[in-house]
């Protein structure tokens, strides 16, 4: 009989034993379970933080070419705005222009209906730019029939 309690007691503590080495067992493959799985996250941060970095750098460059591009426009902007204000210049310098040659018409025209009453033309010589007095003729205007004295016809009646 005390053979057969200490063969219990050894199977006791035999089975104590196995069920300890389980037990470890088990704790150990949940470790390396999780190790696995920590390691498999951090491959694919790993890869997220990889990819996150080429977005960056494509952010960056999007931002120098938009930036550059901004720079471009901005160019553009100003040479339109001075050719635009050239543009101004140049149409107020026509118009100037326009009004002087309004206004040697103008002086033409008076010119022109002074001589009709003796009085000498004024023109513009428009090769040197210089006032020149043109002697002419003075222009006979014909004198107007007085529709009095005209006889009526009457071949629309007839």
């Amino acid at each position: 009989m005390q053979l057969e309690s200490q063969l219990e007691a050894h199977e006791d503590e035999r089975s104590k034993s196995v069920r300890s080495v389980r037990n470890v067992d088990r704790t150990v493959k949940d470790l390396q379970t999780q190790i696995e799985r920590k390691d498999k996250q951090n491959v694919q941060l790993q890869e997220d933080i990889g990819r996150m970095r080429d977005k960056v750098d494509k952010l960056l460059k999007t931002i120098e070419e938009l930036q550059a591009s901004e720079s471009s426009n901005e160019l553009s902007a100003r040479r339109a705005e001075r050719e635009l204000r050239e543009e101004r210049e140049k149409i107020a310098q026509l118009e100037r222009e326009l009004d002087n040659w309004k206004g040697l018409r103008s002086e033409r025209s008076f010119s022109v209906a002074g001589s009709v009453f003796g009085g000498s033309m004024r023109g513009r010589n428009w090769k040197t730019d210089e006032s020149v007095i043109l002697e002419e003729e003075p222009i006979e205007v014909p004198q107007r029939k007085s529709s009095i004295s005209r006889v009526p016809s009457l071949k629309g009646f007839l």
